[in-house]
């Protein structure tokens, strides 16, 4: 299923039973987060809708990708599982060569089909509907109901929020209120490659295929718009700005348009991670705006931080099933793929392999794009259960040597790891807790070894001076 915008997507939850409406007035600040945070982890597990926002004209909605099954349906499918299938038909390159000359063309033209799709013109229009109310005149931040989620954060901020930086370049980013016309903004993936100055736009709501898609940790050459159009196969429409030379999603619920400046002097803020867990941030980008629109009819979807099992697991979770067919492709030890702890620790199960293919699995891995900021890569056998906490953990104990199999360097971190030495930069750790042959000695991780260099045997050296003279070479 395609949809246009969020209001068809949540038209689909209504009518399924997943959307809950509540009429009590409630506040922006924690009682949202609080009722939310109540509701995912009861066995009534909805998308929340608060028609009446104290203080605010504009509903707000939660908990949209809370489970699997809305998770998968904001991608237009009915199992996540069908994202790898979806994938595997164009990934899996190694099929190709027995395919035939026919078989070969006809995948050829799907591949290209599926690139002109997500592509496409990408339908621009000069002056979408979506664009119905401006403000212009003194815009001010303090009309939105920005949530404040736990009581520990110093102030209200946007949780997932899609940062335009220049001709459709998206990052997924956090937006934190400095005052009614400015704020703090930093990219969850990874630091703002801005140096002066710069137009942007963060972009709220629209269809729920690029929402996710911009939280996906891409390779830099991929935008999300790509995936998104291929997701939906049809290309995401976008738009002039009114206020600045970039183009914004046409489907957009709000588009928060200004000038971000690099950060300058360091100010401390406390923020509500993915995690579970408090971190502070001291650079924030400050974001000038310029300009506020919105659809007529807008709704505030939130997306909140919170303790796991959390929406943004599930969101993950799509992320996972898309990255393990490509992963597949590079690795053909490869069984499966899971993401946990919030983006923070892989899982990958291994056909049976000699000993170090895990080693260089969990390498490889840590040299992939985005995925050079996991915290922990664990490698089991393909017959552990990776979704499975306890049998992880029992393989780990089993066939992990604390010595041999248990990989401890310095690298790239998640932004908001609270081990980090530096932002981005920490200790990482990686295990392979598969089953090891019985012969394998005991390696410490430290071996000296006696070198044996080459030397000639004597009595060729012998031969060789003695009949030098024949050979018609220089001594």
């Amino acid at each position: 299923m395609v949809y246009r915008n969020l209001d068809e997507y949540l038209i689909r939850l209504e009518q399924a039973g997943e959307l809950i409406h509540i009429s009590h007035p409630v506040n922006t600040d924690l009682e949202i987060s609080a009722i939310t945070h109540r509701v995912q982890n009861s066995k009534h597990n909805r998308a929340l809708w608060f028609d009446n926002v104290i203080g605010h004209d504009f509903p707000v909605i939660t908990n949209l990708f809370g489970t699997s099954r809305r998770m998968a349906w904001a991608l237009g499918i009915d199992d996540i599982t069908a994202l790898s299938q979806k994938l595997g038909v164009l990934a899996d390159l190694r099929t190709w060569g027995n395919l035939g000359f026919g078989g070969l063309i006809a995948q050829g033209i799907q591949t290209l089909n599926a690139l002109r799709n997500a592509i496409g013109g990408n339908g621009d229009k000069a002056n979408p509907a979506v664009q119905a109310v401006q403000w212009r005149e003194s815009p001010s931040i303090a009309r939105l109901p920005i949530l404040r989620h736990w009581e520990g954060e110093s102030a209200p901020n946007i949780a997932g929020v899609q940062l335009y930086l220049g001709e459709k370049c998206v990052q997924w980013a956090r937006a934190l209120v400095i005052n009614d016309n400015t704020l703090g903004v930093l990219g969850e993936w990874g630091a703002l490659a801005i140096t002066q100055p710069t137009p942007t736009a963060l972009v709220i709501g629209g269809d729920p295929a690029m929402t996710w898609s911009a939280s996906v940790p891409l390779p830099n050459d991929i935008p999300p718009h790509w995936l998104a159009g291929w997701l939906r196969n049809k290309p995401i429409s976008f738009a002039r700005a009114v206020s600045q030379p970039i183009h914004i999603p046409a489907d957009a619920e709000f588009v928060i348009e200004g000038i971000l400046t690099p950060p300058t002097e360091p100010s401390a803020h406390t923020l509500a991670g993915h995690r579970g867990i408090y971190f502070d941030e001291h650079s924030l980008a400050l974001f000038h705006i310029t300009a506020i629109t919105h659809r007529q009819d807008a709704v505030y979807p939130a997306i909140i931080p919170m303790p796991s099992p959390n929406e943004y697991d599930h969101m993950m979770r799509g992320a996972e099933r898309l990255f393990a067919p490509l992963l597949q492709t590079l690795f053909d030890e490869l069984c499966d793929f899971h993401l946990c702890d919030g983006g923070d620790t892989a899982i990958i199960s291994l056909k049976p392999r000699p000993y170090g293919y895990a080693h260089k699995v969990i390498y490889g891995v840590w040299g992939l794009g985005h995925l050079s900021f996991l915290k922990k890569v664990i490698i089991v056998d393909e017959s552990v259960n990776i979704t499975d906490n306890k049998a992880v953990s029992d393989a780990i104990e089993a066939h992990a040597d604390p010595e041999r199999d248990v990989i401890i360097v310095n690298g790239l971190l998640p932004r908001h790891h609270p081990h980090a030495l530096l932002p981005h930069f920490g200790q990482k750790i990686g295990i392979d807790a598969t089953r090891k042959p019985s012969h394998l000695p005991h390696i410490h991780t430290t071996i000296a070894v006696d070198a044996k260099h080459l030397t000639p045997a004597p009595h060729i050296e012998s031969y060789l001076s003695a009949n030098w003279k024949h050979y018609g070479l220089k001594k």
